[in-house]
């Protein structure tokens, strides 16, 4: 008997302390995110750091898709992204905004040619602009509806990034729109493509990459400000990110 309620005793105990599951929606974004045979990426090492400096909640990654990402957040499949800003089409969803933590940018590619030069960026008329499906654009206004880009732009939409790059580098398309720190990923895996390809010295956009989380749920946004901190503290952010690049705010 005395084994019995020492066995439910401590049953219960680990009942109390269980961490609440928390789902971090995660969409194909490299580096951030690969999504393949499993997903990969900074925000899956991301959510792995945040889980080793706490055990209130237990964050998992929630494979979504760039444009099914707004639905996903109302069927409630997740409640919290990671690398986002809420200019991407969040302005009329209820979520609520942290500080920024890391900043990013992006940058047009186009395949290197005899007399291209800089130029060539300086307007997008009569060129096939190259994108991915729901990524929002400065260049397009940051609207990612696709029938809006399809009248207001001779654009080829595809599913990533790297689709996007091989059109260009196949000669597909006139200009890609690409992570900075995507293109570095891979010429760092590709080196012998940097010679082939012509990158802009300006920027689409620069990214403020803040997380996002369902407003009046848990974990709270001063929960998630206060786990940043600690990451920063502890030197976690930097490590994880200057592999990649990536500049961490403080």
């Amino acid at each position: 008997m005395r084994l019995y309620a020492i066995l439910v005793s401590s049953l219960l105990s680990a009942s109390a302390f269980a961490a609440e599951i928390v789902k971090v929606g995660v969409y194909d974004f490299p580096p951030y995110a690969f999504i393949t045979d499993k997903t990969t990426g900074i925000s899956v090492q991301m959510i792995a750091a945040m889980n080793a400096l706490q055990q209130k909640y237990e964050f998992i990654a929630v494979p979504t898709t760039a444009r099914r990402r707004y639905s996903d957040f109302e069927k409630e499949k997740f409640d919290m992204m990671i690398f986002e800003s809420k200019h991407w089409g969040w302005e009329k969803y209820p979520v609520a905004v942290s500080k920024t933590f890391v900043t990013g940018a992006e940058v047009y590619v186009t395949q290197a040619k005899p007399g291209r030069g800089q130029e060539f960026f300086s307007d997008f008329k009569n060129k096939a602009m190259v994108g991915v499906l729901g990524y929002h654009y400065k260049f397009a206004g940051f609207n990612a509806d696709q029938k809006h880009l399809e009248n207001n732009f001779n654009i080829l939409q595809t599913n990533s990034q790297k689709k996007s790059l091989e059109l260009i580098l196949n000669n597909r398309g006139d200009i890609a729109v690409l992570s900075k720190e995507y293109l570095n990923y891979h010429l760092s895996q590709s080196p012998e493509d940097k010679n082939k390809l012509l990158i802009s010295k300006k920027f689409d956009q620069i990214y403020q990459h803040t997380i996002l989380v369902r407003q009046n749920s848990s974990p709270s946004i001063s929960y998630i400000n206060k786990l940043l901190e600690q990451m920063q503290k502890k030197g976690t952010l930097e490590q994880l990110l200057e592999q990649y690049g990536l500049e961490v705010m403080h």
